[in-house]
């Protein structure tokens, strides 16, 4: 399916998604009810409801929807490296956490990436990640082919791509092989986790045990 006939987040313009009940269908005007937008908004496309983006009891999807894990990774596997990291970081933004603890944090991590969210076009030709050479015997030609976006294929024989996951102030870098296994590899502070300013789950629940 099209970017444009799915619900995908990547879209190439900031276009609103809002569930909706289909309450009839008039010829080519729909009467629509539950939705979240301002009176005038105009509806500019119907998508399919799915299970995994929204949760309304009793609502029905469509027949080419209902394949079991059609995103569903194939596994997720941490890195030696990464829980090393990960430890130093937990170390900085603990204070701050909406989490219990790194344990906890990296269940979110499972959890967030356990769909392959990416378009067609970024499964097949990878763009706006980072590229990392496998071994420095690729040559000048293969650097020059790795840096050139218009032609990831001719880099993938000597290239990884790397994607990075942003949570709680912690940027984790992960890989996806051909097979749809995930090996998260790093964890590092991103700049703005000693700026957050917020109640954290210990503060959370100091203040919910006196009630």
């Amino acid at each position: 399916m099209g970017v444009l006939a799915t619900r995908t987040p990547h879209r190439p313009n900031p276009i609103g998604l809002s569930v909706a009940k289909v309450e009839a269908v008039d010829g080519h005007a729909i009467l629509l009810s539950g939705v979240d937008l301002v009176d005038g908004t105009p509806v500019l496309d119907i998508k399919p409801y799915l299970p995994y983006s929204d949760s309304v009891e009793g609502a029905t999807i469509p027949n080419w929807l209902e394949v079991d894990g059609a995103l569903a990774v194939e596994s997720i596997h941490f890195s030696e490296h990464f829980i090393s990291s990960l430890s130093n970081c937990w170390a900085h933004v603990q204070k701050q956490a909406l989490y219990a603890s790194a344990d906890e944090f990296q269940d979110l991590i499972k959890e967030v990436l356990s769909w392959d969210i990416r378009s067609l076009s970024q499964r097949l030709r990878p763009h706006q990640v980072t590229i990392e050479s496998k071994a420095d015997d690729c040559g000048s030609k293969a650097d020059k082919d790795c840096r050139n976006k218009e032609d990831y294929q001719a880099a993938d024989s000597c290239s990884i791509v790397v994607y990075h996951l942003h949570l709680e102030g912690i940027d984790v870098s992960y890989k996806i092989d051909e097979n749809s296994n995930i090996i998260v590899d790093n964890a590092a502070l991103l700049p703005s986790a000693a700026n957050q300013n917020r109640c954290s789950y210990l503060t959370w629940r100091d203040k919910l045990s006196t009630l």
